[in-house]
């Protein structure tokens, strides 16, 4: 009987390590892979760096600043050189983005640029905001806003009041791609 429950242990423990191995694409595991690959641009931008615009001190912008707790920023800069690099990317990011946990709240587009914006969590208790924006010409960005219990309209007001603090290299490359975007 020893020998019985020595295999099923064994068998349980196989199944449980095989059910727990997740092979769905997520945001997090592209982000990892991306970092490695020179047409990136990566940054981890912590809360504590974002602050409001002087003279945007409302209750409601600073309770919504301190639901933020980092943001994930990962920029394809597009050249003649990598435009079939940046297609198969820009798929990647899309089929991540058709998983049904990613709930939609805006999707925009005209001409060569697109605008995504969706969520995790609950309506009211947004848990992270996920904003995919593509030009044809410039390149791509993805932004992880992580946070818990965020409020999208909130969220929404708030980004019109932030500014990044920092004279840190890697901020001035993120203004620099973002004007780029533009």
């Amino acid at each position: 009987m020893k020998p019985f429950f020595k295999y099923f242990g064994i068998l349980a423990m196989i199944a449980l390590f095989t059910i727990s191995c997740d092979d769905d694409p997520s945001l997090q595991k592209y982000y990892v892979e991306s970092q490695e690959s020179t047409d990136f641009i990566s940054l981890d931008i912590p809360a504590s760096v974002i602050q409001l615009k002087e003279g945007s001190t409302s209750a409601d912008a600073t309770q919504t600043l301190e639901t933020i707790k980092k943001v994930n920023f990962l920029g394809f800069k597009l050249t003649d050189k990598n435009v079939t690099e940046f297609t198969a990317e820009k798929l990647k990011v899309k089929q991540i983005l058709k998983n049904p946990k990613y709930q939609e709240l805006i999707s925009m587009g005209g001409g060569n640029k697109s605008l995504t914006v969706k969520f995790l969590g609950e309506d009211n208790a947004i848990d992270e905001v996920i904003i995919f924006g593509s030009d044809k010409e410039q390149g791509f960005a993805l932004v992880r806003v992580l946070g818990s219990n965020m409020d999208p309209a909130k969220m929404m007001q708030l980004a019109q009041e932030i500014k990044v603090d920092g004279e840190d290299s890697s901020l001035k490359q993120l203004e620099s791609f973002m004007k780029n975007l533009n």
